[in-house]
């Protein structure tokens, strides 16, 4: 099984690698833990932030490196422009060309979803053209894999595009619209989001004569000197030393079941929504062979209800403040963000001096209307006896939950003052672009019709960002910055490069393909 290339993970990233590697004439194995493909990419929606792209263009919308660079250094949290521009400038300028590669080179064929990017008002911004997703596509193209791409919690039937679009704002009614096309791609295998995508990714390799091994964890990089030259894995029981002639790929996803980087970076969490398998062996395996770890702190912190998958409770990623007659208040029962704010993540994540958060619990707190409203909210948490609190006050409500009663009244009834107001003075609720997307004109409204309710709004990691820092081309650096020869790294296992603070709906997805690209066609050219 020795090879030119060996790539370690199965997810968007490492596909998207051994996609490149192989096309650019490298020999490529893929070795992936779990025994379905896909990873976390695999259970995603596969929204994919991709400026400058071609569909855009045909549209006749206008983008250019300059702007996306713009736009990203501008949203970026502060002091984080000195260590990543490197990385912004790849985005900026190789995202497009990406695209073009996985259309030309796989089945994937990908759309433009009406979605802007998180701060399209700032300068570059975009409000449309920038996120794209994947069409359809049948997992039969994939012959004795075709079940093993991984299943999510969320249905894989639908695009990204028609959940955004119809099916999330109404999902009776998008369903029932869609039941022909719906049988269809039941009888043909056929998947839209991220399985859609590991499909095309998957046949494309394939196709491109990589080898791809399920079941095969990597425990261990084997090093010829300072070089990385191949890796430790077992493969049907048998532990087996395999080559990479030009080096290897970590594409392992994040540590989100690594009990002790979790504990110490992500204290408090309440759920993930990885697969079980991510628990951070290529940030381990990196760190061993002298790497620098970095932004281990940072995260997809996203608005999440829960479900069961593989046996245990696990996020359902599910998106619930924006609408009316709801509030989130911390747990001294005070407001603390926008409820509709891209950048809620971060806000729900923001840390003490202690490095511990300074907001939960977290609560939501809405009335009868929005009760009404937010059917899939009330459904899941309907399953977990006690999750939704129920009073006919708002006092009573607070005694519930633990908070001080005439605190929460206060919150209450400031915020009611500015729904009347139709101005939110304290946090600009629904003015934004992004906000605007989901509200129109109706981000603003009173809770005051009883009963009123409180759930809790959980602290959730859809898969951690951080790892080893790269270079340009993927190149895994040690603390003083020099290259670890043969090292390439790209996905969540990596240090991102866009944080838990991300700039659109697609900024793990779509970077990480073009992190994924950028580091196969670098790692074929090694020694060559």
């Amino acid at each position: 099984m020795d090879a030119d290339v060996i790539v370690v993970g199965s997810g968007a990233a490492g596909l998207s690698a051994a996609l490149a590697a192989a096309h650019d004439g490298a020999k490529v194995v893929v070795l992936e833990k779990s025994r379905w493909l896909g990873g976390t990419s695999a259970m995603s929606g596969a929204g994919t932030w991709v400026p400058c792209n071609h569909h855009m263009k045909a549209a006749g919308i206008a983008d250019s490196p300059e702007e996306t660079l713009d736009y990203i250094r501008g949203a970026a949290p502060p002091g984080w422009q000195k260590d990543e521009d490197e990385l912004w400038q790849v985005l900026a300028e190789q995202s497009a060309p990406m695209l073009k590669f996985l259309e030309d080179e796989t089945p994937l064929r990908f759309e433009l979803v009406n979605h802007p990017d998180l701060y399209a008002e700032a300068p570059g911004g975009k409000a449309f053209g920038r996120m794209v997703s994947t069409l359809p596509i049948s997992r039969f193209l994939l012959g004795r894999l075709w079940n093993r791409v991984r299943p999510s919690v969320k249905t894989q039937l639908f695009t990204y595009r028609e959940l955004v679009d119809g099916v999330l704002k109404n999902p009776v009614r998008g369903a029932l619209g869609m039941a022909p096309t719906l049988l269809w791609r039941l009888l043909t295998a056929s998947v839209g989001a991220g399985n859609a995508l590991v499909t095309g990714l998957a046949r494309g390799c394939l196709d491109k004569g990589c080898t791809i091994v399920l079941e095969a964890p990597v425990t261990r990089l084997v090093m010829d000197g300072d070089q990385v030259a191949g890796v430790e894995a077992t493969i049907a029981g048998e532990r087996r030393t395999i080559r990479a002639a030009r080096g290897v790929v970590l594409a392992t996803g994040g540590f989100d079941w690594n009990r002790d980087l979790m504990a110490k970076h992500f204290p408090g969490l309440d759920l993930t929504g990885a697969p079980d398998t991510n628990t951070g062996d290529g940030q381990v395996m990196a760190a061993e062979a002298g790497a620098e770890l970095a932004h281990m702190d940072q995260a997809l912190i996203s608005p999440a209800t829960f479900t069961t998958y593989e046996g245990r409770r696990h996020a359902q990623p599910l998106l619930e403040t924006y609408a009316p007659h709801v509030i989130l208040v911390n747990r001294h029962a005070r407001r603390f963000v926008s409820e509709g704010s891209a950048a809620l993540g971060v806000a729900i994540d923001e840390r003490g001096p202690d490095g511990r958060p300074m907001h939960l619990p977290a609560w939501r707190i809405f009335d009868s209307r929005y009760a009404r409203a937010m059917t899939l909210s009330m459904h899941f948490g309907s399953k977990d006896k006690g999750f939704i609190r129920k009073a006919d006050t708002i006092e009573a409500l607070a005694e519930e939950i633990g908070l001080d009663p005439q605190a929460l009244r206060a919150t209450v009834d400031r915020f009611n003052g500015w729904s009347k107001e139709g101005v939110d003075r304290d946090f600009h609720r629904g003015e934004t672009v992004w906000e605007r997307f989901y509200t129109k004109d109706r981000a603003l409204g009173t809770v005051e019709q009883g009963p009123f309710y409180a759930a809790p709004f959980l602290y959730v990691s859809l898969g951690t960002k951080g790892g080893p820092r790269t270079n340009r081309h993927g190149q895994v650096l040690r603390p003083d910055r020099s290259v670890i020869g043969g090292l390439y790294s790209a996905g969540l296992a990596a240090a991102s490069p866009i944080g838990t603070k991300a700039v659109g709906a697609g900024t793990t997805i779509g970077p990480f393909l073009t992190f994924g690209y950028v580091a196969g066609k670098a790692i074929a050219r090694r020694n060559v």
